[in-house]
């Protein structure tokens, strides 16, 4: 088996303030829509993230448990001060250990996103 793609779909209580969150926001490119209840964001080439309206679906919502996505960014600090612009809660950038450095925020299902980078020298 040879997977060309990955997309996951996340089914939405509060699909508006996603959508603007996933387009708005994170500023990710809509490679698919189907009428007013789902849409495709583009992460890069071969990543989708996909919301879809839950009063609309089959599937109930998982209000963001169990999953967390991991984004890689080139400027960390410049990712974190977005949220901040956005008003968007954060936690504060950090790097424990053997971690890259990195940061959390939630979308408005619950669901956790990390950002990190390899080296802060690197990103700013």
């Amino acid at each position: 088996m040879k997977i060309l793609a990955a997309n996951t779909i996340l089914y939405c209580r509060h699909w508006e303030r996603s959508r603007h969150f996933y387009r708005d926001v994170l500023k990710l490119d809509i490679s698919f829509q189907k009428d007013d209840w789902f849409m495709e964001f583009s992460v890069n080439g071969a990543a989708h993230v996909s919301i879809a309206d839950a009063t609309r679906c089959t599937i109930a919502p998982g209000d963001g448990a169990g999953l967390t996505f991991s984004f890689f960014v080139e400027d960390l600090p410049a990712v974190h001060v977005l949220f901040a612009g956005h008003k968007i809660a954060t936690t504060e950038i950090r790097a424990q250990g053997w971690r890259a450095p990195y940061f959390y925020v939630h979308d408005p299902e619950g669901t956790r996103i990390e950002f990190w980078t390899r080296n802060l020298l690197q990103a700013g």
